[in-house]
């Protein structure tokens, strides 16, 4: 009887300790979540995105001078005389600034002006629509170069100096701007015309009539 109450003690003793071994489920479960986890670096702190600033615009040149305000707001190119004053002093002043050479401006070449009015001579004569081309029909250098006249007896427009130089005599305006040629002008019995070499869409023309 004492035998068997030995083996039965030792059988229970060895079961508690086997029990004892095993780790509880919910231990288990716990410890394989936690080396499941991954540690993930901390995010880096991001800011807006930088963008690249734009190159900046070049700004005008201060030396060079601003253009009044014209007379006539473009495409308008005539201004009458019948206008009112202050219109007419506008008209002045802007064809003033329309001949003045801007510090970036070439310098003037009258050899070249030279060639270019010998160039013009019989291509305002084919233009010249009036009864006095011998008396007023002849093309003139300006200012060392600077404007070239196309004097008419008729035929003036705002579209005479482009179709002088450009059409007929086949140069361009900017050419003529970098050779230091600023203005050309056409000037008939009634009226006169600048066109700048600076801005081909610059026109302006007033009343004028020629007496010589």
């Amino acid at each position: 009887m004492d035998l068997r109450k030995s083996a039965l003690v030792l059988v229970l003793f060895a079961s508690t300790a086997c029990e004892e071994k095993r780790e509880p489920p919910a231990a288990v479960d716990a410890a394989a979540a936690a080396a499941s986890v991954v540690e993930t670096p901390p995010a880096i702190a991001s800011g807006p995105v930088a963008t690249p600033s734009p190159a900046a615009t070049p700004s005008p040149d201060a030396s060079t001078p601003a253009m009044p305000v014209r007379p006539v707001p473009k495409p308008q190119t005539m201004v009458s005389a019948g206008m009112p004053v202050e219109v007419q002093q506008k008209a002045i002043a802007y064809m003033v600034a329309m001949r003045a050479p801007h510090p970036d401006d070439a310098k003037a070449d009258p050899t070249y002006a030279g060639d270019l009015a010998s160039k013009l001579k019989p291509i305002v004569v084919s233009l010249d629509t009036g009864a006095n081309k011998a008396r007023f029909n002849r093309v003139e250098v300006i200012a060392a170069g600077r404007q070239i006249d196309l004097l008419m007896s008729g035929g003036c427009n705002d579209k005479t100096p482009t179709h002088a130089v450009v059409q007929r005599a086949g140069t361009p305006l900017a050419t003529l701007l970098a050779n230091g040629v600023l203005v050309v002008r056409c000037n008939d019995e009634r009226i006169q015309c600048l066109q700048s070499t600076r801005d081909p869409t610059d026109v302006l023309c007033t009343t004028a009539p020629r007496h010589m």
